[in-house]
């Protein structure tokens, strides 16, 4: 402990000689000084050394707020344009569906007015109920409409009493609300009877092949005669090619039973559909088939993909419509079931 008290009181001189003069200074000093002022300087060193260390961590964190900045940003416009695709796309459907709802209420005041007419050829005139027809009910004498003297009028005159009038207008009430009561029910019998007749018949449409069986009508080559694709000679095409896009639906053209589902070289894959009154159709070409053998269609089905398997030259199905074993054109089927959905 002494010999640290005195290293402390021990004194140093400091000896300053400048260039210009042989005059020099002394200074006598103690280590104090010395100590103090590097402890200052280390004081200083440290202080630079802890500013560094914390701006170098702020820049560090904001370069990272800078970067989660742009990311949410990224975030955001990709959220506002998935929000404006949304938009547009409600905006499309709303259109469709005011357009639907336009054409269901066309479709509902024409069925408003057919039923109005129907109801004006089958509604019976009851006794008592204003229809335009005299009413005879009690309390009420004569049903005669005035004569208007003011236009051409004439013929004979056969006087009734006010007996014989009321005995005929009675009897001619009862006689016309009977006939029309017969008339109606036989009216209504009979529009009953066209309405199962047209059941049966839509029924039995329902089983030939006359709907389209693909969305596109585009007709790439019709039946008949033609220049075969890949040889180019004259050659008889048994149905017709309906040009689409490869895995767009093909459809069932009428109901039946599918009693080929299979693949080979020159149909791809391809359908035979067996439908009544001797009627076949058959779907070529396909991309894949969804129905098969032994499988009940019904009219409209999806049954397979648009493709160009087999002897192909690009996307199309292959449509065939076979009578009694032989092939017809099916473009007049399908005509018919145009107009007939038209």
């Amino acid at each position: 402990m002494r010999l640290l008290s005195g290293w402390f009181r021990r004194r140093y001189t400091l000896l300053i000689i400048p260039e210009d003069s042989d005059a020099s200074s002394r200074v006598r000093l103690t280590i104090v000084p010395f100590l103090l002022a590097a402890a200052a300087f280390g004081l200083l060193v440290a202080s630079a050394v802890i500013l560094l260390a914390l701006r170098t961590a702020d820049a560090l964190r904001i370069q990272a707020l800078h970067k989660e900045l742009a990311e949410s940003a990224d975030a955001y416009e990709a959220s506002l344009a998935d929000r404006e695709q949304s938009i547009a796309l409600l905006k499309s459907e709303v259109l469709r569906l005011t357009e639907e709802a336009g054409a269901v209420r066309q479709k509902l005041e024409e069925l408003d007015k057919l039923e109005a007419e129907i109801e004006a050829i089958v509604e019976i005139a009851l006794p008592g109920e204003t229809n335009g027809l005299a009413s005879t009910s009690a309390g009420r004498k004569t049903a005669v409409t005035p004569l208007s003297y003011d236009v051409g009028v004439g013929g004979e005159n056969h006087p009734v009493d006010e007996d014989g009038l009321a005995e005929t207008e009675g009897y001619g009430s009862v006689s016309l609300m009977t006939s029309l009561k017969d008339e109606a029910e036989l009216l209504r019998a009979r529009l009953a009877a066209k309405k199962e007749e047209a059941d049966r018949v839509l029924d039995k449409l329902r089983m030939l092949p006359i709907a389209w069986p693909t969305d596109s009508t585009r007709i790439t080559s019709e039946f008949g005669l033609r220049s075969d694709p890949f040889t180019r000679r004259l050659a008889q095409h048994s149905g017709i090619d309906l040009g689409g896009n490869s895995g767009e639906p093909v459809y069932a053209a009428g109901g039946g039973t599918v009693i080929e589902s299979d693949y080979n070289r020159s149909r791809g894959h391809y359908i035979i559909i067996e439908h009544e009154s001797g009627y076949k159709s058959v779907y070529m070409h396909l991309r894949k088939r969804l129905a098969g053998a032994g499988q009940k269609v019904e009219q409209g089905e999806k049954i397979g993909l648009l493709g160009s398997s087999g002897r192909s030259t690009g996307p199309h199905l292959h449509f065939e419509i076979w009578k009694d074993g032989q092939a017809v054109d099916p473009l007049p089927y399908l005509q018919l079931f145009k107009e007939e959905n038209s």
